[in-house]
This record gives C-alpha cells, structure tokens and sequence, in this order.
C-alpha cells in the first residue's frame, strides 16, 4: 500500500509538472503552433498531445517479462527486465509522419503511448491531462506577451524523468 501511494503521489507531482513545462516549451518554441493554439482554442488538447507525444514527461518504463518470447533476434525470458522506451514509440514513424516535428494540426497525436498502454495505463491520465489544459490555457490568456528567452535555450533533461530543469521566459506587456 505505501508503495502504491508514493507511486501516486510522485507521478502525480513530478510528471505533470514535466508535462505543463514540456507543452510551454513545444508551443512558445513555435510561433505558429503558438498563434494557431491562442487563435483556436479547440487545438490545445491536441497541442498536448502532440507535446506528450514528442518529449513524454516519462521517457520509459521498466516491465518484467511474465514468459518467454522471441521478439526479432533477442530471447527475452521469464522474469527478465524490459525497458520499454515510451519516446521512441512516439517516434514511430510508421504510426506518425515526420515524427520528429511538433505539429498541433497532427491527426493522431492521440494515439502517443505517454501514459503507457492497457493494465499498465497510468491512473492519473485524465487529471494530469486537465491540469495542464488548465496551466496552458491560464498562461495564454494572462501572459498573452511570453516568449522564450532566446539567451537561454533549454532542453529536456533526464534519462526516465524528461522535463528542462528551468524554464526561463521574457514577457512583453500589452499596450
């Protein structure tokens, strides 16, 4: 049980806050998403996705073989350790075309493994989701003047766990 709820409480903490950091980043990265995402607003869950889909705030999972399997040239084995790479499926480019470009027009962005897949499919999705809508969509409309500090270029950083460290962005009031 108190493994179970540190689970939660550190995925629900640590991971969202990459998630909201990442999506910032994708979309103050790129004027025109970002000017596509302030003009209709109907696109930030995609943009989301597409952000989750690009640098996932998880980069892998660790799973445990439950039997033993071919899997092209290696022999996996029961009780073996798999590290299944959530960034790389996102990558795929026979599921997403031009997989390495950010795009909040992408159709199947949806389709991104982010919160892993089937009896392993992360329990707080749904919440981690909303948060971020909420964070995204209060900081464009309160801070409609944000940009990235181009003295300042950042990047994700983590081998499991992908958030920049810091975010460091300039704000220009309306007049």
């Amino acid at each position: 049980m108190a493994s179970n709820a540190a689970v939660l409480m550190f995925g629900g903490v640590d991971t969202t806050e990459g998630m909201i950091l990442n999506t910032v980043r994708h979309l103050l990265g790129d004027r025109e998403a970002l000017t596509a995402v302030r003009d209709r607003r109907d696109l930030l869950p995609n943009a989301i996705e597409e952000s989750l889909r690009l640098e996932p705030a998880v980069a892998s999972v660790d799973r445990y073989a439950t039997r033993d399997v071919e899997l092209a040239d290696a022999h996996i084995q029961r009780g073996d350790l798999v590290v299944v790479s959530l960034a790389g499926a996102n990558r795929d480019p026979a599921v997403f075309a031009d997989p390495d470009r950010f795009d909040v027009y992408r159709a199947n962005a949806r389709l991104n493994v982010a919160f892993a897949h089937g009896s392993h499919y992360c329990l707080g999705a749904r919440l981690a989701r909303t948060e971020t809508a909420i964070a995204i969509a209060r900081l464009l409309d309160r801070l409609p003047g944000l940009h990235l500090d181009p003295r300042h270029p950042i990047a994700p950083r983590g081998l499991v766990f992908r958030k920049p460290p810091v975010l460091q962005v300039c704000w220009t009031a309306a007049h």
